[in-house]
């Protein structure tokens, strides 16, 4: 049986990711021209869930325009939840409870990713567990705050706090993808994080926690940096389960080049993006509508600002 309710968690502030999240939210800056909670969207379904909710709060009313369009696209439909104040991963999913089914998916808006659903929907049910992690094998995992998993795909510690396991375990990273059973609805915070109340709580009782490893595409869209670079690995072919562009480059509708100009891989050039000037552009992403003057590398251009990326050597 398919799981066919599903969260994007759509809510958060993306402050590191400043200035783009001065003109988008962060889910809805745009990644090879989709929104980057689209690419989640289009995960959940092809994994079967025709009922999509996300919550909104920071400049919340261009969510539901932005991602509706996409959900009609895919067949499923959306329920979009506005939260006057932020209520955090816990309070967000606690909030949404009324509109999601039995076991349902939670998938972070914020995250450009490529897991197994269905994998982690077979183990959520056939262990009985009361949530399902999706992690993975990341050498940081100690310093960001590891979940600790044993050789059954059972969680026995997180974030350094829980009872020493009987078994070995593995410190793997938590991906912000996740199965999620409605018995879970009491150990739920008005607002905070369902990681370090819910999960908490569901450890300290001894109820069960599954997890499974899946170590295929993942990115953190949380900087500037890092959302040039998955978009760049994503156009050369380097992300698992995400098509390659065509010379890595991708072009929109209605792009207009000026004569003079040279298109060197790898860059986006979003709907409608005009590009004047002489000379060469690369490692270039222009949103849809912005304006890019050659010659130039390196930059990410909006219809408001440009934001100046590192070089290749610099570590881009």
């Amino acid at each position: 049986m398919n799981v066919t309710h599903a969260m994007v968690l759509c809510a958060g502030l993306g402050t590191r990711l400043r200035p783009l999240t001065d003109e988008r939210p962060k889910p809805l800056v745009p990644v090879r021209d989709r929104p980057l909670a689209a690419w989640a969207m289009e995960r959940l379904a092809g994994a079967g869930a025709r009922h999509l909710v996300a919550n909104a709060h920071h400049l919340a009313e261009q969510i539901e325009p932005a991602l509706a369009p996409w959900a009609s696209r895919l067949g499923a439909s959306l329920t979009v939840l506005r939260e006057a104040e932020l209520l955090g991963t816990g309070g967000g999913i606690l909030n949404a409870l009324p509109a999601l089914g039995d076991d349902f998916f939670v998938f972070n808006g914020d995250v450009l990713a490529a897991p197994d659903l269905a994998a982690a929907a077979a183990a959520h049910r056939a262990t009985d567990a009361w949530m399902t992690l999706v992690l993975r094998h990341d050498p940081r995992a100690e310093r960001l705050g590891a979940i600790e998993v044993d050789g059954e795909g059972r969680v026995r510690r997180i974030l350094g706090e829980g009872a020493a396991p009987d078994a070995p375990v593995r410190a793997c990273l938590f991906t912000g993808v996740y199965v999620v059973s409605r018995r879970v609805a009491d150990d739920l915070p008005r607002a905070g994080c369902v990681v370090r109340h819910t999960l908490r709580r569901l450890l300290a009782r001894g109820e069960r926690v599954s997890a499974v490893v899946d170590d295929g595409a993942w990115h953190d869209l949380g900087t500037p940096e890092s959302y040039a670079r998955a978009q760049f690995s994503m156009l050369r072919g380097e992300l698992q389960g995400f098509e390659a562009s065509p010379d890595a480059q991708y072009r929109g509708p209605d792009v207009s080049i000026e004569a003079g100009v040279d298109v060197a891989g790898p860059t986006v050039l979003g709907t409608g993006a005009r590009v004047r000037g002489k000379g060469r552009i690369q490692r270039v992403i222009a949103w849809p509508g912005a304006e890019v003057v050659a010659p130039c590398s390196d930059q990410i251009v909006t219809p408001r600002s440009v934001v100046h990326l590192p070089t290749p050597g610099e570590g881009a």
